[in-house]
């Protein structure tokens, strides 16, 4: 009767074989962070464009449905406050003063920083979900910049034509 005896022969991995496996491990995971807190940096920086984006979304479908003025505040955090401030308000006849906000979001104020708002840092739709305010054809911008202290910052526009439809303008080339 013959007998085989495959794994006979065989004994392991040397030190030095799991040290080069490790080294290797070692390297792609030090090239890798750079490129991983890059894609952190943008996604913090897109998620508060589309946050901002959503609420002015929200805000026109509300004066579409009721049929009135309705506006989208931005008070951006100043001095020692931590958070940014996104509000609907409804109904909204300016110069009137403005009524207590329907709708309120927050966006830290470490994520982004604004760069340009539109005036009376607010943006008014009318029932038929066009804008009135600022006054057509002027469209309103919204330019958001982050990541706030880094070395690095990228710009993202949000832009709402005076017909309301509202989109995410993103840089071509990120950094």
């Amino acid at each position: 009767m013959i007998r085989l005896r495959v794994f006979a022969d065989r004994r392991g991995f040397t030190f030095v074989e799991l040290l080069v496996v490790v080294a290797i491990l070692g390297l792609a995971a030090a090239v890798s962070v750079p490129f991983f807190a890059k894609v952190s940096r943008r996604q913090s920086l897109l998620s508060a464009a589309r946050e901002i984006q959503q609420s002015l979304l929200a805000a026109r479908m509300r004066a579409v449905k009721a049929n009135q003025n309705t506006s989208f505040v931005i008070t951006a955090a100043t001095g020692t406050e931590s958070l940014h401030e996104l509000d609907t308000v409804a109904p909204d006849n300016s110069p009137t003063p403005t009524p207590t906000p329907i709708g309120r979001t927050y966006l830290a104020r470490n994520a982004v920083d604004f760069v340009t708002l539109p005036a009376n840092n607010k943006v008014t739709f009318a029932g038929d979900g066009h804008i009135i305010a600022p006054p057509p054809p002027t469209p309103a911008v919204i330019v958001l910049q982050g990541p706030v202290g880094s070395t690095i910052t990228n710009q993202v526009t949000i832009q709402a034509t005076s017909s309301g439809r509202v989109k995410v303008i993103t840089p071509v080339a990120w950094q």
